[in-house]
């Protein structure tokens, strides 16, 4: 090569004002035969596109330290077999409105401390949820309708005890 003579190679752009006609000469592209390409591996991957990003979703679980809703269980358990109890119990026994009373009151006293130990488990798991950005509507209202249930059964529980007093 000459100094008069450049050749313009890939990637290596001439500014255009360095350019005379004259300089320039162009060389033709070479053929090749699909028979002289060497086999190569390609490597399956995933375009990015710029300006868009990846999301990967994470299944997030709540599990906290003490599962209140597990304990919550226990009391249920209680409660029906106290009230089973107190069932078959008045059947045998001369007082029989006085233990089934005593057993249905018993019973929905151990609803009550169930729905509310369900419904402390569904405020731990509002709050968890609201921290990681999720949805806590489903947890609100189970947590209110426990709250409920619970103060049902409690005034349920008392209005036995005192009728079973007042009675007696």
């Amino acid at each position: 090569m000459d100094d008069e003579t450049q050749i313009l190679a890939e990637n290596q752009p001439i500014p255009p004002q360095q350019i005379a006609p004259q300089q320039i000469q162009i060389i033709a592209p070479q053929q090749i035969a699909p028979q002289q390409i060497a086999p190569q591996q390609i490597a399956s991957q995933q375009i990015a596109h710029p300006g868009m990003q990846q999301v990967v979703y994470i299944p997030l679980n709540y599990s906290p330290e003490v599962n209140l809703r597990n304990w919550s269980y226990l009391p249920l358990g209680i409660g029906i077999t106290i009230y089973l109890a107190s069932v078959f119990g008045s059947v045998s026994s001369s007082g029989s409105d006085l233990i089934s009373m005593l057993g249905t009151s018993a019973c929905c006293g151990l609803f009550a401390v169930a729905g509310f130990l369900d419904a402390a488990f569904y405020k731990g798991k509002s709050e968890w949820q609201a921290s990681t950005g999720q949805s806590n509507g489903g947890s609100v209202t189970g947590m209110v309708l426990d709250i409920i249930f619970g103060v049902i059964a409690s005034i349920i529980a008392i209005w036995l005890i005192v009728a079973l007093i007042a009675f007696s």
